[in-house]
């Protein structure tokens, strides 16, 4: 989440932020796995966030690559 006052964005665990784009998917698995499939699906987010040091077994996102979801893929909601 941005803070609007300093364009800080929040730490935030992958199925909490799978479940904002995804609020229908039933579980935070399924939410999860839609989340990661649309990012793979974009080369260059995919590749700035591996660049952040994002790896498989990561359960957060940095708030540098929450920034980088959401340029890529606008804010939930």
């Amino acid at each position: 989440m941005q803070d609007a006052n300093h364009n800080n964005y929040m730490m935030m665990g992958k199925a909490d932020l799978a479940l904002q784009y995804f609020p229908m998917a039933g579980d935070k698995i399924t939410a999860r796995r839609h989340l990661m499939s649309w990012i793979k699906r974009c080369p260059p987010l995919w590749e700035g966030i591996r660049q952040l040091g994002y790896h498989q077994r990561c359960q957060y996102f940095s708030p540098k690559m929450v920034q980088l979801i959401y340029h890529f893929l606008g804010e939930p909601g």
